[in-house]
C-alpha cells in the first residue's frame, strides 16, 4: 500500500513538471494572463481584508475542530497553505504552528485520558508495525517522526495511539512538529503563490514536495519489510 502512494506521488509529481515546462509556451501565457488578471484582484482584497484577527481565529478553530471532529472536508495541509495565503510568512508559520500544537494536542490527551481504542485494534493486524511504532510499549520516538511526513497517515490516529502510550508529551509535541516542519515549509510556499499558480515558485515546490511525499512513503514501505525479514528469520531461529 505504501509503495502505490509512493508511485502515486511520483506520478503527481510528473504533472506538475510537465504543468511547469507548459507555462512556458506562449499560447498558455496569453490564456493565462487573462486569468491572472482575475487573480490578482482576489489576492489584493486578500492582502487588504480589514479584519484579520477574525481570520486568524477562524484558522485556529479550524485545527482544533479537526482535531475533535476528524472530519475529511478539509486536509490539514490546505489550512495550513490558506494561512499562508492570507498572512505573510514571519506570521503564517507560528499561525500554523500555533494550530498544529492544538490539533497534536487534543488529540494525545484524549489518548491519555481514553486510551487508544480502537487505534491498537488496527496495529494488532500487522505484528511489525505494532514493534515498530510501539517499541515495547513506550513509542518509538523516529517513526513518529516519520509517520509525520507519510502521506495518508491519519494524524489523529498517531496522535491518540502516542498518548495511551504515555509518551512524554513535550518530546511528541517537538518531535510531531519537527516531522511536519519539511511539508509546513512548502504548504507555506505554496500559499504565498497560490494567486500565481503556473509560476515556478508555485509549481517548483509541489513537484519537490509530492517528491518528499513519495520517498518518505516507499523508504516506510522498505523498513516495513526489512524489519518484518528480521523478525521472521529470529523467530525461525529461535
Amino acid at each position: 500500500m505504501l509503495n502505490f502512494v509512493g508511485i502515486a506521488c511520483f506520478i503527481v509529481a510528473v504533472v506538475f513538471i510537465i504543468l511547469l515546462f507548459l507555462s512556458g509556451n506562449d499560447n498558455v501565457r496569453i490564456w493565462y494572463q487573462n486569468y491572472l488578471n482575475y487573480l490578482m484582484s482576489a489576492e489584493y482584497k486578500v492582502e487588504h481584508a480589514n479584519d484579520k484577527f477574525s481570520i486568524f481565529l477562524i484558522l485556529i478553530f479550524l485545527f482544533a475542530f479537526k482535531a475533535v471532529f476528524p472530519i475529511y472536508l478539509y486536509p490539514v495541509s490546505a489550512l495550513c497553505a490558506v494561512t499562508s495565503a492570507v498572512f505573510p510568512p514571519y506570521l503564517s508559520m507560528p499561525i500554523n504552528y500555533l494550530g498544529l500544537a492544538m490539533l497534536y494536542s487534543i488529540k494525545y490527551y484524549w489518548g491519555v485520558k481514553l486510551g487508544a481504542s480502537g487505534t491498537r485494534m488496527i496495529l494488532q493486524k500487522n505484528a511489525t508495525i505494532r514493534y515498530l511504532i510501539e517499541k515495547d510499549g513506550q513509542g518509538n520516538p523516529w517513526i513518529l517522526v516519520l509517520l509525520r511526513v507519510i502521506p495518508g497517515v491519519p494524524i489523529n490516529t498517531v496522535s491518540q495511539l502516542y498518548g495511551s502510550m504515555r509518551f512524554p508529551y513535550l518530546r511528541y509535541l517537538l518531535l510531531s512538529l519537527a516531522g511536519y516542519t519539511p511539508l509546513l515549509v512548502f504548504y507555506t510556499i505554496i500559499g504565498h503563490n497560490v494567486f500565481n499558480p503556473l509560476s515556478v515558485p508555485f509549481l517548483l515546490p509541489l513537484v519537490l514536495l509530492f517528491i518528499l511525499l513519495g520517498v518518505s512513503a516507499i523508504a516506510t514501505g522498505k523498513i516495513i519489510q526489512i524489519q518484518s525479514k528480521r523478525r521472521k528469520i529470529n523467530a525461525g531461529s529461535q
